[in-house]
């Protein structure tokens, strides 16, 4: 399931582009097999938490890398604008993917009961008795 959300795809069915028609628009449900993504208040959340630990992430380890490789003549100024750039650049690059990891994550912690199954199958597009 993390792999298929690292790809940008659906943590249920792996269907492609299943979930986002824009690098920020998304739909609530897999245009795929019907999965409704946020199944409780809060989802997003979990999604905006992953995208800020791994923002950070990158930021530490662009300061750590950049005192390693300069020490000890310290280029602020330089470091500073890479920590910058990373800070800027991350969290825009990153929030799709931070959402299709959070469902997979979401979807993996809490598997789909019948109800949800159920739910899911009405909703997926060109499902038996559609007309």
């Amino acid at each position: 399931m993390v792999g298929r959300a690292l790809l940008r795809r659906c943590p249920r069915c792996g269907g492609r582009g299943a979930w986002f028609t824009g690098w920020f628009a998304r739909t609530d449900r897999c245009r795929t097999c019907g999965y409704r993504y946020e199944r409780q208040a809060g989802f997003s959340l979990g999604a905006v938490t992953a995208n800020t630990i791994v923002t950070f992430g990158l930021l530490f380890l662009t300061g750590l890398v950049g005192v390693i490789v300069t020490y000890p003549d310290l280029p602020v100024v330089p470091l500073t604008g890479a920590c910058l750039a990373v800070g800027a650049i991350v969290p825009i690059a990153f929030y799709p993917f931070s959402y299709t990891l959070w469902a997979a994550v979401d979807l993996r912690m809490q598997p789909l009961d019948a109800a949800a199954v159920a739910d899911a199958d009405a909703h997926r597009p060109g499902r038996s008795g559609d007309a």
